[in-house]
């Protein structure tokens, strides 16, 4: 023990790992499938949910309480059936986690909720372009209530991104302002719910789950948006859409977006699991330029020389910020990592010289030990 060092003893990651070696290159294959998966659905289901909100079902806060039942149900059989080593139930012991939990039906509601029900009054093109001024919107939020600020790279990008949204906004054919209003009230929710679960939070460290945050906030969230859907009157259009369309018809369409819903978790948390939700996040910017792209082909839309420059712009500032975004949080986490290996280093130090052999003389007889013995 005293002439191993902490560090040595530490598990050294196996060789496979390497994109070099046949098992690093399936290491590679399985994170690029996942990652092709995962913007496939993100965006298949924004293109899902814009079809049915716009046509044989348009009842988008109703069908959302239906994904949020359907992810419940999902996180539950995960719970029940997943090793250990895939997810394992975080126990609430304390009060700011409650807090947190309580924050993100809220935050969801405004979030997904009214981003469901801006796709009945915009096109999917602007609606992902307005969701795009997220990083502006957090920006100025956490300013508001943390006074952080961003690094002028960042600032740089964040006013680019606001030139392009607008551009973009102003400029198209499309525009209902009932449905910017909307879907730029869903982007405030996201900036809330994020920036004031980190300001109640504090300095408390908690790490929840995906599923986690499936099993305890879903219901809640259900709670809030049935009666929501309620007095909206979309018990009644369902009712219609049923007639219409037929109850199997209805029926498979709200089965499919539950199984959406759910599945793009689980692939997510898979794909974190094997990067780096850091590395995920930076794919936003693909993500909502794929979904614009693909708009055009899928449902009528106008679009202008000035509109389609704005979205350019937007994009590329986007993609940008989320590079930035990254490259603070990795340098963060190295930062982090140093600080831990140096505390470990200063504790085998400490160990090493309760180890070092001393000379005890006693009665006039030398005796070897050592200082923690002493």
């Amino acid at each position: 023990r005293g002439g191993q060092s902490i560090a040595a003893m530490k598990p050294v990651a196996p060789a496979s790992r390497t994109i070099a070696s046949p098992t690093g290159a399936l290491y590679a294959a399985a994170v690029t499938a996942l990652l092709i998966i995962c913007c496939a659905q993100s965006v298949g289901f924004s293109v899902f949910n814009k079809y049915i909100f716009s046509g044989p079902l348009r009842t988008p806060i109703f069908v959302t309480a239906t994904h949020q039942i359907s992810c419940f149900l999902g996180a539950v059989l995960i719970w029940k059936s997943s090793p250990p080593w895939f997810y394992k139930r975080t126990p609430i012991r304390n009060s700011a986690t409650w807090t947190k939990i309580l924050l993100i039906p809220m935050a969801f509601t405004m979030n997904i909720g009214m981003n469901n029900l801006s796709l009945k009054f915009t096109t999917l093109a602007l609606n992902q372009l307005i969701r795009s001024f997220a990083p502006v919107s957090i920006a100025l939020t956490s300013f508001i209530i943390e006074g952080k600020t961003q690094s002028p790279a960042k600032a740089i990008t964040l006013g680019a991104l606001v030139a392009g949204v607008v551009m973009g906004v102003m400029a198209s054919p499309d525009f209902q302002l009932l449905g910017f209003l909307i879907c730029g009230g869903s982007v405030l929710g996201q900036s809330l719910g994020i920036v004031m679960t980190a300001f109640v939070m504090g300095g408390t460290s908690v790490k929840l789950h995906v599923f986690d945050v499936l099993l305890y906030a879903t219901l809640p969230s259900i709670v809030i948006l049935l009666p929501w859907s309620y007095s909206m009157g979309e018990f009644k259009i369902l009712e219609e859409s049923i007639e219409k369309e037929g109850f199997g018809t209805v029926l498979g369409l709200i089965l499919a977006g539950g199984l959406l819903a759910f599945t793009y978790n689980l692939f997510t948390t898979v794909l974190i699991k094997m990067t780096s939700s850091v590395y995920y996040g930076v794919t936003g910017g693909f993500r909502c330029a794929l979904a614009i792209l693909i708009s055009f082909y899928v449902f009528p839309q106008r679009v202008t020389v000035l509109s389609i420059t704005g979205i350019c712009i937007a994009m590329a500032a986007f993609m940008l910020n989320s590079f930035f975004t990254m490259r603070e949080k990795l340098a963060s986490q190295k930062a982090k990592k140093a600080i831990e290996s140096d505390e470990i280093t200063e504790k085998q130090r400490l160990l090493d010289e309760e180890d070092e052999p001393t000379v005890v003389v006693e009665d006039g007889r030398s005796t070897l030990g050592s200082r923690r013995g002493m």
